[in-house]
Formats: structure tokens, sequence, C-alpha cells
């Protein structure tokens, strides 16, 4: 059965929309997923090497503070046990690691933080052996500790003693379980269920980090599947951790990660069925409606389709339909005709580049103009462009543009090709699909040669750049005068601001009426003639003010030499004329200055001949300053003087400055000068000249001699003072000081005087004046006090600074230093300040003595990261025995249970009774809490022990709160309340027990 032409063309045209749809949706489909995974995959590579780089930035930030740390431990020793673990305290690593340990060469633990009872020998670690032997800084493999097997990390660097040599080895510990710089990463997620690992590198990688805390130190082959339901397929990406033998691995979930993909692809299914049905639809019932006419007209057809030029037959008489449609096919081909020979003519005329290709990418039309562009000859039309690509991206270029020719979507993109000649175009592609009863037979498009529109407004935008950022001022005006650019530094000048309009302003609303008619009768008549005009005028800023600038302004014409704008460069030059006409002053004033100087003021040249001399030669030898110049020195001071100035003049010609003394004689008499020569040199650093002045110092001598004899008076009288004087310059060296000063430091005057405070007192001493003398040189009168206090001795010191102004009060020059002994009136100061303090009848300190220890204690446990505990106490049933045998009775049962008190605990414990029978203790220096406990158990048994007083024996015991202080923020009042608090537990929970505050009370680690 033969099937009608429209049944066979609905048939073929269905089945193509149906394959090219098919391909067009595989195709894409295949491009994206194939894009989205190598992107995620990029994008999570990226951010695992970053999260690398800032793990390994952050374990060599530990690592140095540990080698820091031991530096200083080498420096301090390691012979007292006791320095040791302070050390450990003082360097405060356990802010940065879970535990730190000091050990010797044969992995004994000497010091740890915290401290332990029974510390483990580390020999056997491999970690300790690289450190000891190497001499090098170690991380180790992940770990249990051999205290409490925990998993962890432990850096490891060596202690060198002052000798260079290693003295043991410093080591500190990450427990991978908790809130480290390797805990806090385990914690992170990325995404929706991403997740980090730190696996070790070999053949057996072992887990370092890993969200689940039951998966650390298990061989790595393992642990990321057996994690959040992972399976082989997840996206993993992965980045070596430098500083150790780690590496980092971030895992995304194959479910998560390729969950959009998926869903892409579902959509993408679904909607290319839809479009292949509507589209097999419309092209089925489009065909049978317009081929049904046509059955008649298809061997004419044929024959015109292949051979569009060639004459056919048609029946143009039939009045039927197929008539109608031979007519009209007939006057249609004769428009073809018409249009195609028109169409020819303006392509092959057109300047831009014209093309047409088919779907398999070849061209089947190009015009010269597009062979001009590409550099290609005619017979090279067809697919000659892709010889102007690189080879190595061929292929993969005449695919794409297949791929592209063959869509029904047009094309926009540019291109950079290299022509056969050597040289470089960048075109702008356009093209348009050719439908044919809606398919792709093709693309049309055009090629334009952009290269040099590109680069001018490359050069445009750099441009613009420029004047954006100099600091001159750049304007452009059109013809009329009125403004079309002005960059931010003429805004910013004349007050405009950098986003307002400027399209209604002109150059009158920026210069004053004296310029603008500059303009109109010089400037832009010389800058119209001649192109530019260069000269000086003055502008407005922002307040109307008029200052000078350098101005040139330009004149810019179109191609029809017509001027079209200006534009005018200006730069401030007030600065240039203001240090002109200062230029002019300063020669003038410094005639002036030298004329009126009593000084003799010259200038020699190289052969020490006169050039310049002031009016005091005059003055002084009765010579005229012209008369000398073009003289010789040794013309005009005589043989006998110039054997005494010419070695000076030699050695300033040969390039140093030189002051002298040498005695003159003037028609006035002798005078005594000091003379200064002072080497002009040139550009190349050769001396041509000399500067000399000659002061007249006759006055001063007479003044030094008299005040060497004042200084003789002045230093008998403060020899005979009791207390230390001294006078220290402005560069903190003693000048003067008494003989008391002498035997305060056992030095002579000789050691003392021209030296630093510093080189005297020492560093320490020192840092405790500097405020003092910083104070004192600034001009304020200060007075302080300075304590020494020994084991054997105490002295005490009154210090006043008094300021020495210069002779014009503008500026200190220096200090005086008056040091009075005040050590008697401060121990009795003292002795009456702890008479203040004691409790009269137990002898213990009282409460005012015990806010001001509990003050220090807290404090010195703050700075130390120490441990210390309050006991907060008192007799069960006091008021009861008080009642029954009286107040004498409880007094003397106080006093004993004091004497008790003290006998119980540390000499150097703290013990105040507060008033009645309440008592405190304070206790510093706890290694562990349950030292604080032992002895609170201890007072509670030393008080059952009966009290015999006056033939009587009374039974009582105590009750106790204790609480616990290891720096924070807790105040003292809040340490007391909490103990107090626990005494009341004490007395609730039956009395004669203490009660201990919970560890998690504030100031508690």
């Amino acid at each position: 059965m033969r099937l009608k032409l429209r049944t066979k063309t609905a048939l073929l045209i269905t089945s193509l929309v149906l394959a090219l749809v098919g391909v067009t949706g595989w195709w894409q489909y295949r491009n994206l997923s194939s894009e989205y995974v190598n992107l995620m995959r990029e994008q999570q590579q990226a951010l695992t090497e970053s999260a690398a780089a800032d793990l390994d930035y952050k374990l060599g930030v530990h690592l140095a503070a540990l080698a820091r740390a031991a530096r200083d431990l080498g420096v301090h020793g390691l012979a007292d046990p006791a320095a040791q673990q302070r050390f450990l305290a003082d360097k405060d690593l356990h802010s940065m690691f879970d535990n730190a340990a000091l050990a010797t060469l044969d992995g004994a633990i000497i010091a740890s933080g915290p401290s332990s009872a029974r510390p483990p020998n580390v020999a056997d670690r491999d970690y300790f052996r690289r450190v000891r032997d190497l001499g090098q800084p170690a991380i180790s493999a992940p770990l249990l500790t051999k205290g409490g097997q925990q998993p962890a990390v432990v850096m490891a660097v060596p202690v060198k003693g002052p000798d260079g040599r290693i003295a043991g080895v410093l080591g500190a510990a990450l427990n991978l379980q908790r809130a480290n710089v390797l805990g806090d990463l385990s914690r992170i997620t990325v995404g929706e269920g991403g997740y980090y690992v730190i696996v070790t590198r070999g053949p057996s990688p072992q887990v370092v980090m890993h969200p689940d805390a039951n998966l650390l130190l298990k061989p790595a082959a393992t642990a990321t599947v057996a994690f959040a339901g992972g399976t082989e397929n997840d996206l993993a990406t992965r980045a070596a951790i430098r500083s150790t033998d780690w590496e980092l691995r971030l895992i995304v979930p194959a479910r998560i990660a390729y969950a959009p993909l998926e869903q892409a692809r579902r959509n993408l299914l679904l909607q290319l069925l839809w479009l292949g049905l509507g589209c097999a639809l419309m092209v089925w019932m489009g065909t049978t409606w317009v081929m049904r006419p046509l059955e008649a007209l298809s061997n004419a057809i044929r024959t015109l389709r292949h051979s569009p030029d060639s004459p056919v037959k048609l029946d143009v008489v039939a009045n039927d339909e197929r008539g109608d449609l031979a007519r009209e096919f007939d006057a249609l081909m004769g428009d073809l005709r018409e249009q195609r020979l028109e169409m020819a003519a303006v392509t092959d005329a057109s300047p831009v580049g014209l093309f047409r290709c088919g779907t398999d990418g070849r061209m089947t039309y190009v015009n010269d103009e597009y062979l001009a562009i590409h550099g290609l000859a005619r017979e090279d039309a067809q697919e000659g462009w892709l010889m102007l690509v690189r080879e190595e991206i061929r292929e993969t270029v005449r695919q794409e543009w297949i791929r592209i020719v063959s869509a029904a979507t047009p094309l926009a993109a540019t291109r950079r090709l290299h022509r056969r000649d050597g040289t470089q175009v960048l075109v702008a592609l356009r093209s348009r699909p050719v439908l044919a009863e809606g398919r792709v037979i093709g693309h049309v498009g055009t090629v334009t040669d952009i290269t040099e529109r590109t680069q001018a407004d490359r050069a445009l935008r750099t441009l613009t750049a420029i004047f954006d950022m100099t600091t001159d001022y750049i304007v452009q005006l059109d013809a009329a005068g009125r403004l079309i650019y002005m960059n931010p530094a003429a805004r910013r000048r004349t007050g405009l601001a950098l986003d307002a309009p400027i399209e209604q302003l002109s150059a009158a609303d920026f210069n004053p009426p004296e310029t603008m008619e500059r303009f109109r009768s010089e400037i832009v008549p010389t800058a119209v003639s001649t192109g530019v005009w260069v000269g000086e005028s003055v502008v407005w800023d922002a307040e109307r003010r008029g200052f000078p600038v350098s101005h040139m302004v330009i004149a810019h014409r179109d191609k029809h030499g017509k001027v079209e704008y200006f534009s005018g460069l200006m730069r401030d030059i007030s600065a240039a004329k203001t240090a002109e006409r200062a230029l002019r002053e300063s020669e003038h004033r410094l005639r002036m200055v030298t004329d009126h100087l009593p000084a003799l003021i010259s200038y020699l040249d190289r052969d020490l001949r006169f050039r310049f001399a002031n009016k005091a030669y005059q003055d002084w030898f009765g010579v005229h300053p012209e008369q000398l110049l073009g003289l010789s020195l040794r013309e005009f001071y005589g043989d006998e003087a110039w054997a005494q100035m010419e070695p000076h003049m030699r050695a300033a010609l040969a390039g140093r400055q030189v002051t002298y003394e040498r005695r003159l004689a003037t028609p006035g008499g002798r005078r005594d000068i000091q003379a200064t020569l002072v080497p002009e040199r040139n550009e190349r650093g050769e001396v041509v000249g000399l500067y000399t002045l000659d002061s007249d110092i006759t006055a001063h001598h007479e003044a030094e001699k008299a005040l060497q004899e004042s200084e003789a008076r002045l230093r008998t009288v403060a020899d005979a003072l009791p207390m230390r004087v001294a006078y220290i310059d402005a560069e903190e060296r003693y000048r003067f000081n008494n003989l008391a000063y002498e035997r305060g430091f056992g030095l002579s005057r000789d050691q003392i005087q021209g030296h630093t405070v510093r080189e005297l007192l020492g560093e320490p001493a020192y840092q405790t004046v500097q405020p003092h003398i910083r104070a004192a040189l600034a001009g304020e009168t200060v007075t302080f006090q300075s304590e020494n206090a020994k084991s054997d001795s105490y002295y005490c010191y009154e210090a006043q600074y008094i300021p020495q102004p210069a002779v014009n009060d503008e500026t200190i020059v220096g200090f005086h230093a008056v040091i009075t002994d005040i050590t008697r009136q401060k121990l009795e100061e003292k002795r009456l300040v702890n008479l203040a303090q004691i409790d009269p009848l137990t002898g213990l300190i009282n409460r005012a003595g015990f806010e001001a220890r509990l003050a220090e204690a807290m404090e010195r446990a703050r700075a130390a990261g120490a441990l210390m505990a309050l006991m907060y106490l008192d007799i069960d049933g006091f008021k009861k025995i008080n009642d029954q045998f009286g107040h004498q009775t409880g007094d003397e049962l106080l006093r004993g249970f004091a004497v008790r008190l003290s006998q119980a605990l540390r000499s150097g414990d703290v013990r105040t009774r507060l008033g009645g029978d309440e008592f405190t203790v304070i206790v510093e220096g706890l290694p562990h809490v349950d030292a604080g406990v032992s002895a609170a158990a201890k007072l509670i048994k030393a008080m059952q022990v009966p009290f015999v007083i006056e033939e009587r024996t009374i039974i009582v015991s105590t009750s106790i709160g204790l609480a616990f202080y290891q720096g924070g923020s807790a105040t003292a009042g809040a340490l007391v309340k909490q103990a107090d608090e626990m005494l009341y537990q004490a007395k609730g929970a039956g009395r004669n027990n203490f009660q201990v505050a919970p560890l998690s009370a504030p100031g508690l680690p």
C-alpha cells in the first residue's frame, strides 16, 4: 500500500523532530551532569584545600607556641621541680592544649599541667625518640594516652639548656574528643550532610579526627563508609596537611551530592516527553494541511528544489487548486530570483562578514568581507576558519560549532582568531537558525571585526581611571562652554559632590570674570587655531576664592575638522607661587639677619677665597664686606694666623664639619672665638666651598670661670646635706650628685656622673621609676615612695623629682632628684596598721585584715591560675556554752579554738576571726581540690578533742563551708557568700561536718 505524500512527509518530519528532541535532551543532560559533577568536585576540592591550609596554620601556631615555651624553659633551667610546674602554669599552655608535660631524656615526666600523681614514662613513644634523637619538633600519630587511655595527638619540641644541648622534651596533647583545634573541626558540617575527616597517610591509615568519636584511631578504610550511612560513591576530596603526615578529607554523601542532578534529570525527561509529543502533533497537523494542495506540484517543486534556476513547466492555466498554486508558485519563483540577485549584490558590498552554514557546520556561503576578516581565500571558505583555532582544541571547537548550528537558538559570542599572517583579531559572531518546516537546516549570521573598537574601549577605560585617580583637575566642555566631564579631584576642590549632575553648569560657574575674559580673548582663540593653549590662570575653589593654576586647554575636532569639545588640565601652583615669593623674602631676610648678627659669617670657595661676608667684618676689622670678595684667608689674616687655621681648613675641604677655638687679634683688642666650618657639596658629593661662622666667646669663657666657682660653692653645701641630691639631664644622665648619693650607692663621683639612670639602678629598679622620670621631664613635680623588703631587712625611701626648665621656660632640660630615707616612719606605720588588723581576744587577724588578705590571695590565684580555698567555720552550740558558763568561759573557749586552729593548719595559711564564733581560713597553693577537702576534714577531727577550761571539760564541734577559686571573674564577696552558704548547709546536715561547693562554681575550670 502506497502512502500519500502528506502522510510520508508528516511521518518523516515527526520522526526527525522526535529524534532531534531526544538527541538534544540526551546531549544536554550529558553536558549538564558532567559539568555539575566537575563543578561540585572543584568547589569541594577548593574548600578542602582551604580547610587544610587553615588547619596547617593553626597546628603551626600551636607548635610555635610550644617551641617558644621550650626556649623560655631552657633559659630558666630544669633543676627545680616546683619551678617547672610554675613555668607550665605561667605559660598557660592549657589555653591551647589539653595538657602539657616536661620529660627528661630518659622519658620520665618531671612536670605536667595538670599534674599527675603517677606520671607515666614516654621513652617508648615514637615522637619522643624523634625529638630526642633529631632535636627537631614532632607531631605524633594518633595514640591512646597512657594515663587516661584517651585518643590524642601529642606535639613535642626539644628543650635546650644554656649550653645549647638538649636537656629534655616539652610535650603537649590535643585530646581528640574535646573542643580544640582538631575537635572543633570534627563538629563542622558542610552543607546538609558533608563532614571532615583527618586520616594518617601510609599503607595503613588511621582516623585522626572524625565526627563519630567511636571511629577515632580506627582504620580509615571503613570509618568513612561507617558514618551516617555513607557509600563508596560519596563525593570525597582530599588535601595534604604539610606540617604533618596527615590528610584532610571532605566527604559529602552521594544521596545529597547528586540529588539536584537526579531531580534535573527527571524534570528534563518530563519536559522532553511533552515537547516531543507536542511537536509531533503540530507537525502532523501542519503537514496534513500544507501538503494537500501541493501534491500536484511535487515534480516541479522537486526540480526547482535541486536547481532553483532551472526552467520548469507549470500548468498555470488550470482553473483549480493546482492551477492557483502553480500560478502563485511561478510568481514566487520569479520574485525569489530577483531577491536572490539583489541579496547577492548587497551581501558582496556589505562591510560586515556574512555567512550561511549547514547543520554539519560547513559554510555554504560567505561574502568577501568574511574572507577578508579571516584572512582566507575563497577555496578555503568551507572550513578554513577552523585552521585559525589552536590545533589542540580544533576538534572540540568543531563539535561545539556543529551543536550550535544544529540548534534552533540564536548565537551571540566573541572569539579571538589567530590569522595565518600572525595577526590576531577579535570578532563578534552573531547567527540565527534557518528553519524549514520547523526543522533547523542551518544558520545565517554576521562576523564583525571589533579589534580596534575593543582596544579603543580599553584605552578609554584606562584613561578615565587615570583621570579619576589623578590629583590634577581635569574638565571637558562642549563647544558652547557647557560642562560634560569633571574628574573627582576637580569636584572636591570646587565643592561639587562626586555624584552631582553637571549638565547645567558652564565654565562661568568655576572661573572669575577676569579669567572668563581671557578665555574669550586669548585662551579659546589660541586653542582653536593651534590645537592647544598652555599658561597660567586663576580659578575658583569651593568658597569661590581664586587660586592660581598651571593651565592647559586642548581643542578636539571631529573628522570634518570642526571643534567638537575642549579639555582642560589644571594643576594647583599656589604652593609654588608661595614658595617663590617666600624664597625672595627669605633671601632678603637672610642678608638682614647675617648683617645684624654679632658673629663673622662668610662663604669661601674651593680656593678659600671670600665669596660672601657679612657686615660684622666691618664692625670687627673696619673693612667693608665688598673689599673682601676675591681675597684669600691667608692674605686677610696673615701667615701667623693662617698657620693655626690651615689644618682645620684642609679637614673641612676633605668633607668634615669642623669646630675649633682660637684667639684673634682685631683693632678693638683680642677676642676668643669659636670657628665652625661647614662644607658645601654639589650633586656629585664633591666639596665646592665652605660656610664659616666665627662667634665671639670671650664673655662665655669669663662666665664659665665664674660658673665653676659657683658650682664649687654649691657642691660644698650639697655635700653637707643628709639626703641624696642629684641632677639628671633630659637624656636621663647624671650631671651632678652630692656626697650622700655616693655613699648610698657605694660609688665614686666619676662612676656616677655621665651614666644613665638605667645603668646605675639596673633594669628591674629602673622600670619602677621610669613613669616618674617621664612625668618629671614633662614638667610635673613628682613625689613617690620606694620600698625594698628582704627577709632580714627593710628600707623605704621618699623621692621627689623637681623639673628644671630651660632659661626660656619653654622646655624641660632635666630634673633634680631629692631622696630621703623614711624607713623609720614606714616601719612605725606598718606596726600601727598591723595592730589595727589583729583581733585582741584571739591574736588572729580581724575582719579588716581578712578582707585585705583575701583580695591579695585571689589576685595571686588569678595571675598564676593557681587553686586556693576559703573555709568559713563556727563553733557548734557556742551560744549555749556562753549562756551556761558565762562570757569569760566563752572567751577562753574562743582563744583555745584559735590556738587549735593554728596548730591544725600550715604556717602559711591565713586564719582570721570575723567576730563572735565565726572564723575563716584562706588556703593557697593547693595542688588539687582533694587537698582542700583533706584540710577541712583535719579541722573537723581536731575540734572534736574536748577543751579543758577552768577545770571544766567542754566538748564542742565545728561546721565548715568550703569554696574554691582558680581565677575568673568571681569577686571576693561572691566567694565569701558561697562559703557561707556551704556553712549553713553543714549546719542543716547535723553539724560537725563540712560541705563543699560544687566544682562548677564561678572561677573554677
